[in-house]
């Protein structure tokens, strides 16, 4: 009994030397692994181009990999790096995509989903983001400095951005301050809120479809209210 009970004490100390010699041999050496890079491939991108983050990351070759990092960019939503060998690393990003048009007294910004401030755009060239909601009502007060929206104001943008495309697409401008769709032919309609159910998108399609250029609607009691002209 004595004997097996040996062989059993030498075979688990022999596995768990073996154990601790892969652990020396391996583990240890890769936390102390920096190697140098000369070389930067990127992967993930599309709207930055693949030479501007290359200059970013390293505009100068013969950098460790522990040292690798990447500017602030509205663009970048993460990224992270991978050594693939031969002095070369991966930089894999996640880029933030244009979501809207912000309206705000500093001026027109394509803007990500998630309320990030992208990019300007100069009045005289909306032209070019035909198709993409423009919001107004975008105070100073509803971002901060780093250009970003506040959660709650994102949270109502989401809810307008979520309709389905065939409602979605028949917008051109919402104003949040007074919760207004703008739509095709100038028509307008200022909402209680902007929480609608399918058959309502459906009605106000079909109201705005038939109404003259520049109506403007509100809603009371679930009703539409057509307001004269010079109201």
């Amino acid at each position: 009994m004595n004997e097996q009970f040996k062989v059993r004490a030498n075979f688990v100390l022999l596995v768990v030397g073996f154990v601790f010699l892969i652990y020396i041999i391996k583990i240890i050496p890769s936390l102390y692994f920096d190697p140098v890079i000369y070389k930067i491939d990127v992967s993930g991108n599309e709207f930055l181009s693949t030479q501007y983050l290359k200059n970013l990351v390293m505009p100068v070759k013969g950098v460790k990999l522990s040292k690798l990092t990447v500017p602030s960019d509205p663009f970048l939503k993460s990224f992270y790096f991978k050594y693939i060998g031969n002095g070369t690393a991966e930089l894999t990003v996640v880029e933030r995509k244009p979501s809207f048009i912000s309206s705000t007294s500093q001026g027109y910004f394509l803007t990500a989903s998630d309320g990030v401030f992208l990019v300007a755009i100069p009045k005289d060239e909306l032209y070019k983001f035909t198709g993409m909601t423009i919001f107004f009502g975008i105070e100073s007060f509803n971002f901060n400095k780093s250009g970003i929206i506040n959660p709650v104001l994102v949270n109502e943008i989401d809810q307008i951005l979520s309709y389905p495309d065939w409602f979605k697409k028949e917008i051109l401008e919402v104003d949040l301050k007074t919760n207004t769709i703008y739509f095709a032919k100038g028509v307008s309609i200022e909402f209680k809120n902007f929480n609608l159910d399918q058959e309502e998108e459906k009605v106000i399609l079909s109201i705005v479809s038939s109404s003259s250029i520049g109506t403007r609607y509100i809603t009371l009691d679930n009703n539409f209210i057509a307001l004269p002209p010079a109201f």
